[in-house]
């Protein structure tokens, strides 16, 4: 039926569908890739690469598609650098049948986010993912902005604690899960003595420490003021007990004017089960432990027992 509504096109009106209409704008670069096959090669169907910053092509490598994606994005910022690569990876061989996404690109200097239609589709036990750029943007696409305002705080370029609840709503898996409560040892002394501009600076710091070390089983919050939580997984506890005391130990060492107060953190440490992985629950023990660690001094650390 179908074919006989292209042949109708084709006869009465003198338009050929496939090459007039379906493959007609520039921008809409149609490819496809076979999705387990190793090296791993896009082949371009139609379109036009040049406006992506690519020379007449119809077959790119996997390496050529990684050089020109921006890593270094919007989307990063909140995701984390080191693991957007493989999160994207992951979105393709994760969808059911199609997905609409936003691909962002570097062309002299300049990022383009590239509006893409994928597809899987499987034939003879190979699995393939169908391409098509439906609209090159030029700045960021107002999905984005509004992505990041929900899930980004803006001083600091964290987590908010909106994301930590969406990601303790998805939490399937809990073993080698930890949540890390801390706040800041004389924080507000900085704050009374040096100035509210100085005491988000130092937040900021706190936050560009985390950002610049991104690991893919490690998540920062800011849950507000000065108070922090790191969601950890595939961790024993001593490792999250060696990475609470290191934490403490470059907050002490951040900077000068952090050596000279003394400034440092006290610390909580929840195990997050079925049974604590409530969002308020899990926040609470947290924030109860991180008490436990400041009534005994700065710089401590306090491990939740389940009783």
């Amino acid at each position: 039926m179908e074919n006989n509504y292209l042949a109708h096109l084709k006869n009465t009106y003198k338009i050929d569908y496939i090459n007039d209409m379906l493959f007609n704008d520039k921008e809409h670069i149609h490819f496809y890739f076979a999705l387990n096959e190793r090296p791993l090669f896009i082949q371009i169907i139609s379109g036009d690469l040049t406006t992506i910053g690519l020379s007449k092509k119809v077959i790119l490598t996997s390496q050529e598609i990684k050089t020109l994606i921006k890593a270094d994005n919007e989307i990063a910022e909140v995701e984390g650098r080191n693991t957007f690569f493989d999160d994207l990876k992951y979105k393709i061989t994760a969808m059911e049948k199609h997905i609409l996404t936003y691909i962002p690109i570097e062309v002299k200097k300049e990022t383009k986010w590239l509006y893409t239609l994928l597809k899987k589709v499987t034939y003879d036990h190979k699995i393939f993912i169908f391409g098509q750029v439906l609209q090159i943007i030029n700045h960021t696409p107002d999905e984005i902005i509004h992505y990041k305002k929900t899930y980004q705080d803006p001083l600091t370029r964290l987590f908010t604690r909106e994301t930590l609840k969406k990601h303790l709503d998805n939490l399937k898996k809990f073993k080698g899960s930890y949540g890390i409560y801390f706040d800041i040892d004389k924080f507000k002394h900085i704050n009374d003595h040096y100035g509210h501009q100085e005491g988000d600076q130092l937040l900021k710091d706190i936050a560009n420490m985390f950002i610049n070390r991104w690991e893919y089983n490690v998540l920062y919050y800011r849950l507000g003021g000065d108070e922090f939580f790191i969601y950890v997984y595939d961790h024993t506890i001593e490792q999250v007990i060696e990475r609470s005391k290191q934490l403490i130990s470059d907050i002490e060492n951040l900077n000068e004017m952090t050596k000279k107060i003394g400034v440092s953190a006290s610390v909580g440490i929840v195990p997050i089960t079925p049974e604590t992985s409530d969002y308020h629950h899990l926040l609470d023990l947290g924030d109860q432990n991180m008490y436990i660690s400041k009534k005994k001094g700065k710089g401590h650390i306090t491990v939740y027992q389940s009783k």
